[in-house]
């Protein structure tokens, strides 16, 4: 549902092109595609950003050059530029020393595609199945082959593989829904599996944080309990998660629904980068028989307003209470009004 490419800088430069009008379509229209669910290798740590805005697009009409700017400015607000590492040898040089950064990432964890001029794909001698031409890559199947909604099996293995490109490069976590409890070993596989892989780029962890909203526990029909005990509970079982693979700060939140407000029902997996609705719960379990779920992909305006919905300041749902524990590894609070 999140989708990664990485894009040589010669796709930027005036020579590449000039060779068809089109191309500059395809490359504005190939950017605003990204934005909806794709992200962009920012290879050589931070240094392709910078090197494609002052020494490539720069150097483009105008007119061009705001259209690529503005949607590259909106692909980095969304977190959507992802750091790779630094090359070993020194800033890269040539577009044969880019595309040779970009091979090295897709060796560690594969890109969904490459993209790469003509010219650099006949001269660079490499073959890689991954490799798109920027003639060619909105008609490409691995273009086409990007949806916005997935449904699995709700079983460990469909989770991992949904949930690997989604938190990789993810630096913040809001699991939402009100039905979880640390007390179900169904809910917690899901927030052990989302600790395991969040910040995971293949070279290094990602530190970030986890939030975790839930439902007031004394209506839980299934282990009802006081607030404080379930707020210790989360703590018992959060504090053994957090080591060197696991470097994650972690809050709970509970919450009630106000009486004639909005119902406490929605189930949502939100980071810093995209929002994902899930429509049977966030909690699976290995089994026979698994059930099924559908996981559809938010757009940027609903996921800012789901993070609203669990702001302190601005939800609509019972908020007035709070409970703070605070340890130099671990951090729960919960929000609820009696």
């Amino acid at each position: 549902m999140l989708y990664e490419f990485a894009i040589t800088p010669e796709v930027f430069d005036k020579p590449t092109l000039s060779v068809d009008p089109s191309l500059a379509v395809v490359l504005v229209e190939l950017l605003i595609g990204l934005r909806l669910n794709g992200m962009v290798a920012n290879l050589h740590k931070d240094k392709w950003i910078r090197h494609v805005k002052d020494e490539r697009i720069a150097l483009l009409s105008p007119s061009l050059k705001d259209k690529l700017l503005t949607c590259l400015d909106i692909l980095q607000n969304r977190h959507r530029l992802v750091k790779h590492p630094r090359s070993a040898i020194g800033d890269p040089g040539t577009d044969d020393e880019w595309l040779d950064l970009a091979l090295e990432s897709h060796t560690r964890i594969p890109f969904h595609g490459i993209v790469l001029s003509q010219g650099l794909l006949t001269s660079c001698g490499h073959n890689c199945d991954a490799f798109v031409e920027l003639n060619e890559v909105l008609d490409s199947s691995m273009w086409e082959n990007r949806p916005h909604t997935r449904t699995l099996r709700k079983v460990r293995s469909d989770y991992r593989n949904a949930l690997m490109p989604v938190l990789r490069h993810a630096r913040a976590l809001t699991l939402v829904d009100p039905y979880m409890s640390c007390q179900e070993s169904r809910c917690f596989n899901t927030v052990k599996l989302c600790a395991d892989l969040l910040g995971q780029r293949g070279h290094d962890v990602l530190r970030g944080r986890i939030h975790i909203h839930a439902g007031n526990p004394e209506r839980d029909s299934n282990n009802p309990e006081m607030v404080e005990d379930r707020l210790s509970a989360w703590e018992r079982k959060l504090r053994p998660l957090i080591d060197a693979w696991h470097p994650h700060r972690f809050r709970v939140f509970l919450w009630d629904q106000r009486a004639g407000g909005e119902r406490l029902h929605e189930r949502y997996i939100l980071t810093d980068q995209v929002g994902i609705a899930v429509t049977a719960g966030l909690d699976y379990r290995d089994h026979s028989a698994p059930k099924s779920t559908t996981w559809a992909l938010l757009d940027e305006k609903d996921r800012a307003r789901r993070l609203e919905d669990y702001d302190r300041a601005t939800s609509p749902f019972i908020s007035g209470r709070c409970w703070d524990r605070t340890s130099d590894l671990c951090r729960v609070k919960a929000a609820l009004s009696r």
